[in-house]
């Protein structure tokens, strides 16, 4: 069982509905993010079997230029293991103004998420879900000085490349980081955004497909705002995978507009505890939502200072 945290600005429908962003490389605060070394991965790539990979819709391609297409198509969800950084309280839960959720992860029960969507056969390069990374697992960060396959491109284990596909590389890109961001100790779950459970988009009429627009517009998992044409499309409530798949498709298109917001439902047994900021306004009742609850079970903290030394306790309210 792996305990992670959470740092939020503000708990928004956390604790009530369970959502979480899926943030986009657009969204993102590290200008480094899945960079990688292409000159070196198109070496490691030659000792392959296959130098290239299959993408469903561009074909036949490097195993470089599929992550370079590909990469505004992840979403990255962060935890950490520290829930007592000053720094982390400082810059991601607005100056210790917001609170830190604790998620827990159990490997006997798969993902964290309600209901993990897994086209796979129809989104990703690999063979179907065995071969998938992007199964909702947390993963440790792995923090380096250099690009990834700079250095390191022949200290992993490629021998199931043919089957992963590129979507291994896609994956391993955005678990490195440069050892600055060390202090953090994070842990991410890489998905496709083509896996999200809701979509919220500022304009309707960003989305250029008209056929698709039109099917979202008029579908009852859809919630179109007429004052501003914003659209919340809720795609865990699409029954039928392949119009699912459509959708998430196309929607996924817009990733590189930073208004447009990805979301993950959390399975209700996966959140056990909050923390509140030494700041912070919210109070136990702002936290304590029927999503949450649903298990019957979440403990609630206050910050409190040491008064000894620079760091924060914890009391139970």
């Amino acid at each position: 069982m792996k305990q992670l945290f959470k740092y939020m600005s503000k708990p928004r429908n956390f604790f009530e509905e369970g959502f979480v962003r899926l943030s986009q490389p657009s969204v993102l605060n590290d200008p480094f993010e899945a960079a990688f070394c292409r000159t070196s991965l198109d070496e490691l790539a030659s000792h392959f079997d296959h130098p290239t990979s299959f993408d469903p819709e561009f074909g036949e391609l490097d195993y470089s230029k599929y992550v370079e297409l590909r990469m505004h198509h992840i979403g990255v969800i962060s935890f950490t293991e520290n829930k007592e950084n000053l720094l982390m309280w400082a810059h991601y839960a607005n100056e210790h103004k917001g609170i830190v959720a604790g998620v827990v992860h159990c490997s006997l029960y798969g993902s964290i998420f309600e209901n993990l969507f897994r086209s796979d056969s129809l989104i990703n390069s690999s063979f179907g879900e065995k071969w998938s990374h992007f199964d909702g697992v947390p993963q440790p960060v792995s923090y380096r000085k250099g690009l990834r396959y700079r250095n390191d491109k022949f200290d992993y284990d490629y021998s199931n490349i043919s089957a992963e596909g590129a979507d291994r590389v896609l994956y391993e890109v955005f678990l490195q980081k440069s050892d600055e961001w060390i202090y953090e100790q994070e842990h991410r779950i890489i998905l496709r955004l083509e896996q999200s459970d809701r979509v919220i988009i500022p304009d309707i009429n960003a989305i250029s497909n008209k056929h698709v627009k039109s099917r979202i517009e008029a579908a009852q998992y859809t919630e179109v705002n007429s004052k501003n044409d914003c659209c919340t499309v809720n795609l865990c409530n699409i029954k039928d995978n392949a119009e699912r798949v459509t959708v998430a498709m196309e929607l996924a298109r817009l990733s590189q507009n930073p208004k447009v917001i990805y979301q993950m439902k959390l399975s209700p047994s996966a959140i056990n505890n909050c923390l509140i900021g030494l700041k912070s306004e919210t109070i136990k009742s702002d936290v304590q939502g029927s999503h949450a609850l649903r298990t019957g079970y979440l403990d609630i903290w206050k910050a409190i200072k040491n008064m000894d030394y620079y760091s924060i306790e914890f009391e139970q309210i």
